[in-house]
């Protein structure tokens, strides 16, 4: 394959997932490693073999992605969610051997989950919902943005939505200034 058809088919660093397993057993981390080489917008950027180290490495790694075991040693996966602050929080994939826990998984704002063994299919499908979460959450950033700029231009405080939607906010504004 030529050069710059490959470069080409790679992802750009803007659309790279930078992603980080969390998980005590090191064969289920390298097997999610190894399934996870089949989709190269996703770049692993840390594995860890329990919570505390996680937390404690989020902020250098600044992933937009976990994938999250339940059950580990000292400070679980839940446990691991309520000490990240909101404003660092990845996107996260729950991966478990049990099924039981993936109502309080969803319930803690996860994107999906996934059970072990995982299979590629899930997998891909997680990622899917992975990506559109992406995409919503870069989004509602910029919309965010937007907004303040308006307010900014305008000499008010940042607008909502739905003040900048209506069909006379143009001319409400200039009326201000």
């Amino acid at each position: 394959m030529d050069a710059s058809v490959r470069d080409a088919a790679l992802p750009d660093a803007r659309t790279r997932m930078r992603a980080v397993i969390v998980d005590d057993e090191p064969l289920a981390r390298r097997g999610l490693e190894i399934r996870l080489q089949a989709h190269p917008d996703v770049e692993i950027v840390g594995q860890y073999g329990d919570g505390a180290a996680a937390i404690a490495a989020l902020r250098e790694d600044r992933p937009d992605l976990m994938f999250l075991d339940v059950q580990m040693p000292g400070v679980d996966g839940f446990e691991t969610l309520r000490r990240i602050p909101s404003n660092e929080m990845p996107l996260v994939v729950f991966v478990t051997a049990f099924d039981h826990y993936a109502i309080r998984a969803f319930e803690a704002s996860s994107t999906d989950y996934l059970l072990k063994p995982v299979e590629d299919s899930r997998l891909a499908q997680a990622l899917a919902r992975v990506r559109g979460a992406r995409q919503q959450r870069e989004a509602d950033a910029h919309c965010g943005h937007l907004l303040g700029l308006l307010g900014e231009l305008s000499g008010k405080p940042p607008l909502r939505l739905d003040e900048a939607l209506r069909p006379d906010a143009l001319d409400q504004l200039r009326r201000e200034q």
